[in-house]
């Protein structure tokens, strides 16, 4: 068991390291990102990156009032076949549900089960799985953007 100090600490450790080695990585449009910190450019659409001691999570949340997030999500919907050739894996699908604040929202997402971010043997598996969904999103987004940024 570690404490919060220390689980902090690795957790630094890892998302600092998936950085580095993504930072040399060009985006979809040819330009430098910050992956971690991976912007969209619409508010109320996030790509989101998380890792427990029991699986990862790559995520794009829709937030914003409850007509807002049904309009994107249905926008995302309705390109679902091209979204997941992008993907080559299966996402979940989920049109309402809320935040740790309560809040309506719309995810998807998919995961990796039985990888703990705080073994380091599992650090290529958790990065593997990372770079692969962050770089199918930017590529996919990079292509699709402009259709959500006509209805926001």
């Amino acid at each position: 068991m570690y404490s919060h100090q220390e689980a902090s600490a690795i957790r630094e450790e890892f998302w600092t390291n998936l950085g580095r080695y993504l930072s040399p990585i060009p985006s979809a449009g040819g330009n430098k990102l910050n992956w971690i910190n991976y912007k969209t450019g619409i508010k109320n659409i996030h790509y989101k990156m998380d890792a427990d001691k029991k699986e990862a999570i790559a995520r794009i949340e829709i937030n914003g009032d409850a007509e807002m997030v049904a309009k994107l999500y249905n926008l995302f919907l309705s390109l679902k076949i091209t979204f997941e050739e992008y993907f080559k894996t299966g996402w979940n699908w989920v049109e309402k549900t809320t935040d740790v604040h309560g809040k309506i929202m719309a995810c998807i997402y998919c995961s990796l089960s039985a990888v703990n971010i705080f073994k380091k043997e599992d650090w290529p598996q958790l990065i593997s799985f990372f770079k692969k969904n962050i770089i199918a999103f930017d590529s996919f987004w990079t292509t699709h953007k402009e259709i959500f940024e006509m209805h926001t």
